[in-house]
């Protein structure tokens, strides 16, 4: 006997092969199949809850997917799941193929958005896939402005880049650790006082830049812009040198400030 029941651990699993292409009633038939086999369709049914008409049609897609065996003997058809790994593999060559056919009919198609104009763009993971596909196309500099968790995003695209040889000089305003490009950092009260959590500004080879926010509802904007470019880039460079000078000259730069200006650098204004 074998059930299929509606925990969250289950409601998961179905959640995951929906996503992978698969209909809710072979979703839960796959895996009552995984939980006991081999089980006939009456079995299928009468344990999970699926009407047995929607159990056969969704056994026989199940079978054409190449996601279950059968065995028929006599009149009694079994069936059986072939195993994880296998079918997860074949899905991985199907949409690897599918992904391969479609960049290259629908590269025809494509024109060049004109970089000139300064593009809209909504949405936290919107923003962070320009910044990935940016990062992808670096081919000498990458300049960027960003916060920790930001960063966790792109990271692993930054060191493919940084080792293909691209230059990568980062402004962080936090404290995870890099060990690619050169790195300054942005003092945490100064980031709280000015509000650039959650932020990124990244400039690639001088042709590009991506500005805005990251956060659950953020937003960007995209250009490449001559003169928008120029002023992204020279506000990272003016960050990072003056974060330079500040460590530099910390003790000195502070006895020739005003107590207002003190208290506004440490974020008690």
């Amino acid at each position: 006997m074998f059930t299929i029941g509606g925990d969250p651990g289950t409601q998961r699993a179905i959640e995951v092969l929906v996503a992978l292409g698969f209909t809710e009633y072979e979703a839960r038939t796959y895996l009552a199949l995984l939980k006991n086999n081999p089980a006939t369709g009456y079995q299928i049914s009468k344990e999970s809850g699926i009407p047995r008409s929607m159990v056969y049609e969704a056994l026989g897609r199940l079978v054409h997917k190449g996601a279950v065996m059968s065995l028929p003997s006599g009149d009694t058809t079994r069936y059986a799941p072939v195993p994880i790994n296998t079918v997860l593999d074949n899905l991985r060559h199907k949409y690897e193929e599918a992904l391969d056919a479609a960049h290259l009919e629908l590269s025809k198609h494509e024109s060049r958005t004109p970089l000139e104009q300064v593009w809209n763009i909504d949405g936290r993971e919107a923003v962070l896939a320009r910044a990935r596909e940016m990062i992808r196309q670096s081919d000498r500099e990458i300049l960027i402005s960003v916060d920790d968790r930001t960063l966790l995003d792109l990271m692993e695209f930054l060191e493919e880049a940084s080792s293909r040889g691209v230059r990568i000089r980062l402004l962080l305003s936090g404290d995870a650790d890099v060990k690619f490009g050169e790195v300054t950092r942005h003092p945490q009260a100064e980031t709280a006082l000015q509000r650039t959590g959650e932020g990124l500004v990244l400039v690639v080879d001088s042709s590009q830049c991506l500005i805005g926010g990251t956060g659950v509802n953020g937003t960007a904007i995209w250009t490449g812009n001559t003169h928008v470019v120029f002023v992204a880039r020279q506000y990272i460079w003016q960050e990072i040198f003056t974060q330079k000078v500040l460590k530099r000259l910390e003790k000195e730069i502070w006895t020739i400030l005003s107590p207002e200006e003190r208290r506004a650098i440490i974020g008690e204004v």
